[in-house]
């Protein structure tokens, strides 16, 4: 399956195949290229009569197939999108009845089945460019197979924890900006595993500050709204610290911006912070590369002496906590307001 970065040089180079299968669990790249072909492939003036976009719940097989077989007017090439194609019913496989009827017929279809869209994809019209966004899933390798002989398939996959620093690095010098690890690092334990959200923020960035512009904790602070001194990262640290004023501090400053700082994100950051720490504890292997792939490359040091400040019941009873308090957060078994029960976790945890 293609690279991103080799697929995006291919499509600015206009270098287009007449089928692409856009597919996996993580959106931002299916979303970034989709945005591609729908605003740089077809002429402004000729998208009218060149330019179809379907949605997954509202459209057919047949629907997609008979777009993709009309010729351009007035143009060399017609472009067809089909967003959200998960929710397409039997969009790449035959209905039982379908296939009871192939093999009543003699016809052979794989054990998959062959659908219509299958049988367009294997002799696709050269004048129509097909794009399929299938979000939130992927296809079998044997479901594949037509895309990848006449067309493009890519596999969208995910960011892992660990490696949102480093992505944001590489977001930011694309940007041309700069930013230091532990900027970087602030911003994805922040904000999270949410590709878009860091993007746009990015982008924002991108537009305010001039070329070559650091971007500082000031910087943060100010256009992405991540405050210096009361963010999930210092919360992290005041705990492991066992520093309480500091933490209750933290936690009282939440509790006044629940909008920004909602519980669910704040316990789900901290349940993945300790989740880390006994998965350490729990590891047989103990080596650099076992504390890269657990921890990250940025701060690497001061997470492995976190995680040994802790024994592993200890770590045990946190997570029961989390657990506790995530229920609660959302309705379950308490009349408390968020505020109070953030504090009410805190106190637990340190204590």
């Amino acid at each position: 399956m293609i690279k991103y970065e080799d697929l995006v040089k291919d499509l600015k180079a206009k270098k287009f195949k007449p089928v692409y299968l856009l597919m996996g669990e993580e959106p931002f790249y299916i979303d970034r290229l989709c945005d591609f072909f729908e605003n740089f492939v077809i002429e402004p003036e000729q998208r009218d009569f060149n330019q179809a976009v379907l949605y997954g719940r509202d459209t057919t097989v047949d629907e997609i197939v008979a777009n993709a077989k009309q010729f351009p007017f007035g143009s060399p090439q017609r472009l067809v999108i089909v967003k959200e194609a998960k929710d397409v019913k039997n969009i790449v496989k035959k209905g039982k009845k379908d296939d009871e009827d192939s093999q009543e017929s003699g016809t052979a279809s794989g054990s998959d089945g062959a659908s219509a869209l299958t049988n367009y994809v294997q002799n696709p019209s050269p004048s129509t460019i097909l794009v399929i966004c299938h979000k939130y899933g992927k296809l079998t390798a044997k479901q594949c197979k037509p895309f990848e002989k006449e067309g493009v398939v890519f596999e969208s996959v995910g960011v892992k924890d660990y490696q949102l620093p480093e992505w944001i690095q590489q977001r930011v010098a694309r940007a041309k900006l700069q930013i230091n690890p532990e900027v970087a690092a602030l911003i994805a334990e922040t904000i999270g595993n949410d590709l878009p959200t860091i993007h746009s923020q990015l982008e924002k960035l991108k537009v305010i500050l001039p070329p070559n512009s650091v971007i500082t904790r000031d910087v943060v602070e100010k256009y992405i709204g991540i405050s210096k001194e009361y963010n999930i990262f210092e919360l992290q640290d005041a705990l492991v610290k066992r520093n309480a004023q500091r933490a209750y501090k933290i936690a009282l400053n939440f509790g006044q911006h629940l909008k920004e700082n909602p519980n669910v994100k704040t316990i789900a950051t901290l349940f993945g912070y300790y989740h880390k720490m006994l998965q350490y504890h729990l590891s047989p292997d103990k080596s650099s590369e076992t504390q890269i792939r657990i921890f990250g490359k940025f701060f690497l040091n001061d997470k492995v002496r976190g995680a040994m400040s802790y024994t592993i019941p200890q770590l045990t009873r946190i997570i029961s906590i989390l657990r506790e308090y995530d229920v609660k957060s959302k309705g379950v078994d308490s009349s408390s307001d968020d505020a109070e029960l953030l504090k009410e976790m805190i106190y637990k945890i340190i204590h």
